[in-house]
């Protein structure tokens, strides 16, 4: 059975306790309600004593959260919805990426959480918030980011919502770096806060800063400070790159999940 909410309130009412039974895992969902998104689809999947939580709030993807359906359950539930991708655990989605399937893999993510901190080395460097002065070397960071990753992709509509979602981080003060003197080493953010926790994004060294443990010391700083406010701090990892994963664990994240993101191939979209 889907139901399918048009009240945000009402569909809060009954997401947020199903999303919150696992909040390591479910931060994404958690993080967008939290922030008021404009919902594209909002809708409850059931299956039995199943439940999956069906969010979209972006033209891309929509957000698959929740129990684990059956083979046929969740390829039914593609058909139904019809969306151009799914982001999800990797248990979840799994089912759509079957032989003949219309879809392929973009990103196959770890999801990682935090409570303590294991310090790095310490290195002479200083952590503070990336000022408005900084804000075009920032935005440079950031579109390296989205390049390296494919997060977005390299068209110019993506470099200005990059440009618009870094200065919004500087004036939220949710924008952190690494600097040597006036110089930017490094730069991460904080976003989609909730009562259970908070996420790392947009951790971003430049080619040539890169094995000097900048990385490690950055999101480490950025963890400590965080903790003071959040009982959690979680970010997503690109499961492709052993050294990023870890850098992370180092410094006391613990895999809690995997996450794929999914699109149609060319000749399904």
């Amino acid at each position: 059975m889907l139901t399918h909410y048009r009240d945000y309130e009402s569909f809060k009412q009954v997401a947020l306790p199903l999303l919150e039974r696992r909040p390591d895992v479910h931060q994404l969902p958690l993080g967008i309600l939290e922030r008021g998104d404009v919902p594209i689809l909002m809708a409850i999947a059931e299956e039995g004593d199943r439940t999956i939580v069906v969010l979209q709030t972006i033209e891309e993807q929509a957000i698959l959260a929740g129990d684990v359906f059956t083979y046929e359950g969740i390829r039914k539930l593609s058909r139904i919805l019809n969306c151009p991708g799914y982001v999800g655990e990797q248990a979840i989605i799994k089912p759509l990426l079957a032989s003949h399937s219309p879809f392929q893999i973009k990103m196959d993510q770890g999801i990682y959480a935090l409570t303590t901190v294991i310090p790095p080395v310490t290195l002479d460097y200083e952590f503070r918030l990336i000022e408005e002065r900084f804000a075009d070397q920032a935005v440079a960071f950031g579109w390296s980011f989205i390049q390296e990753t494919g997060a977005l992709p390299a068209t110019e509509r993506s470099r200005l919502k990059n440009e618009q979602t870094i200065r919004k981080h500087i004036q939220a003060d949710t924008l952190f770096g690494l600097f040597d003197g006036e110089q930017l080493l490094a730069m991460a953010s904080s976003s989609r806060p909730t009562a259970s926790g908070v996420t790392i994004s947009y951790v971003f060294t430049p080619q040539k800063r890169r094995k000097q443990g900048i990385a490690s010391y950055l999101v480490a700083c950025l963890s400590e400070h965080l903790l003071q406010q959040y009982p959690m701090v979680s970010l997503y990892t690109d499961w492709s790159n052993p050294t990023s994963n870890k850098i992370y664990q180092a410094v006391g994240f613990e895999l809690v999940g995997r996450s794929v993101q999914i699109t149609k191939r060319p000749k399904y979209q």
